[in-house]
C-alpha cells in the first residue's frame, strides 16, 4: 500500500483546504492507494475540512480517523 501524508499544523483554514485539493490531485497522479492528512486535534476545524472535502471528492472511496484522531487517512480510488 503506497500512501502520502501532508501535515495541516500551522495553516489556516484556506491554506489548509488548496493544500488538501492539491494533495489529492497529486496523489492521484502519483498513483497512490491511500492518502494521509494529519491535521491534529485543535479545534477540530482542519479535521471537519478534511472529512468535507473526502466526502466531496470522486477520487476518495473511503475515509478513517487514525487511532489517535491526529489524522485521517482516505482510500483513493481510480
Amino acid at each position: 500500500m503506497k500512501k502520502i501524508s501532508i501535515d495541516l499544523h500551522g495553516m489556516r483554514y484556506g491554506q489548509a483546504k488548496i493544500a488538501i485539493e492539491n494533495h489529492i490531485t497529486n496523489c492521484i497522479n502519483s498513483n497512490y492507494s491511500h492518502i494521509r492528512i494529519v491535521h491534529g486535534h485543535g479545534t477540530g476545524t482542519l479535521r471537519s475540512l478534511t472529512k468535507e472535502l473526502f466526502n466531496e471528492s470522486e477520487f476518495i472511496e473511503e475515509f478513517y480517523l487514525e487511532q489517535n484522531f491526529i489524522a485521517t487517512i482516505g482510500k483513493l480510488k481510480y
